[in-house]
């Protein structure tokens, strides 16, 4: 056997891996990003320069510093709270306009402030954009392949079955649930009011958060919803896990190392999927119940997959629903608090409403309808307020 040949092409053979990994290197993280970006440029759409490897990550972070830094010196100006959360947004956005584009590693992502393109990009039907894919890379632990990330024929079966449970007439059945969370959060602030002698601050976010989590785990979880509880709080946890991560999106390998974040977040993804599907084999015992947990059970079902295929499908979902549900719940509500207490006036005007509609007794699906200081009011702060508004819900 001739072991000088067998060398010769055994370093071949590894030359030419080399370069291959070389190439593919090259064309992800250099080629690829900036032949988007040119073609982005043509078409008129410009941006801050990205570096190699990080794009833009290092710019993001030193302003979410200095904002940091001045946020110290008391609350902002105004109520344009995005743009005290997010600074650079405003700053590229002066700078290079409505529509421009910017780097998170070698993910290129186009930011639009203009209503109307935003409407016309998300009903096109012509251009197949879909959901990006690194999303459900990552952002696999927390969102999964759920009716948040996925696409094509995967997508239409999930929103098939989720859909029409929150069709409006499905929404007005829930009202029970969100009474029951809703005199549950108010008399925990009448114990603290008491408790400080009638008079008290009440930092809500934490309140709402709680509110919003305990209507969505009843409408989804039904008599489980203690065990849904549960699991809303790791989720809770896995979505904080998951924000250290944020400024790491798009650096190659990152999601994949040992870090500190990422055995965190996989730790808890192992233990939430085990909860849920603890929740699903108790729902199997006991029978049926008229709750969402229930239509993704079914829908996974009457779907032709493989046991682990179906474990997933469930698992993705019912994070999918919490994450969508609870977290702009509890923002919406706080943002709508915060300006009746902004506006006095309307505060007197809707509690009279209110009053008058209710006679005591609490609201329905019917007697909602009927308050149009209500419906109004809520028109006029988005049209009062539309740019924060937009960015903050």
């Amino acid at each position: 056997m001739d072991f000088h040949f067998l060398f010769k092409a055994f370093l071949s053979v590894a030359l030419v891996g080399v370069l291959g990994l070389f190439f593919h290197l090259y064309n992800t993280l250099v080629a690829k990003p900036e032949k988007l970006r040119s073609a982005l440029k043509r078409q008129g759409v410009s941006g801050p320069r990205p570096t190699l490897l990080l794009g833009n990550i290092l710019e993001i972070k030193k302003a979410r510093d200095s904002a940091a830094k001045a946020s110290i010196n008391g609350p902002p100006a105004s109520h344009n709270c995005g743009d005290t959360l997010l600074p650079f947004f405003d700053q590229w956005r002066k700078q290079y306009g409505d529509v421009f584009m910017f780097s998170l590693g070698n993910i290129q992502i186009v930011h639009v402030t203009q209503p109307d393109m935003v409407r016309e990009i998300t009903t096109c039907t012509s251009l197949d954009l879909g959901k990006p894919t690194y999303q459900a890379k990552e952002r696999g632990s927390l969102l999964g392949q759920g009716i948040l990330t996925s696409n094509g024929a995967i997508w239409a079966h999930q929103r098939k079955i989720l859909a029409p449970e929150l069709y409006m007439e499905k929404v007005k059945g829930m009202i029970t649930l969100v009474q029951d969370s809703t005199i549950t959060l108010l008399n925990s602030w009448n114990k603290i009011v008491e408790a400080e002698g009638g008079q008290a601050d009440i930092i809500i976010d934490k309140h709402m958060r709680n509110f919003s989590g305990d209507v969505i785990s009843r409408a989804c979880f039904g008599s489980n919803y203690s065990k849904g509880e549960e699991i809303f709080l790791r989720l809770r946890a896995l979505q904080e896990a998951a924000s250290k991560k944020v400024l790491a999106t798009g650096i190659p390998g990152m999601r994949h190392l040992p870090i500190k974040s990422n055995r965190e977040a996989w730790a808890l993804e192992k233990e939430i999927k085990t909860l849920i599907l603890n929740v699903v084999k108790e729902r199997k015992e006991v029978g049926y119940e008229k709750d969402l947990l229930q239509m993704v059970l079914e829908g996974a079902k009457s779907s032709d997959l493989s046991q682990d295929s179906i474990d997933r499908f469930i698992v993705d979902n019912c994070k999918n629903i919490y994450l969508a549900g609870y977290e702009t719940t509890a923002v919406s509500a706080t943002w709508c608090l915060m300006l009746l207490a902004s506006h006095p006036q309307w505060q007197d005007q809707i509690r009279s409403e209110v009053q008058e509609i209710c006679k005591g007794r609490n609201p329905d699906a019917d007697m909602i309808r009927k308050m149009k200081q209500v419906k109004s009011g809520c028109f006029l702060f988005m049209t009062c307020y539309p740019h924060d508004y937009l960015k903050i819900v």
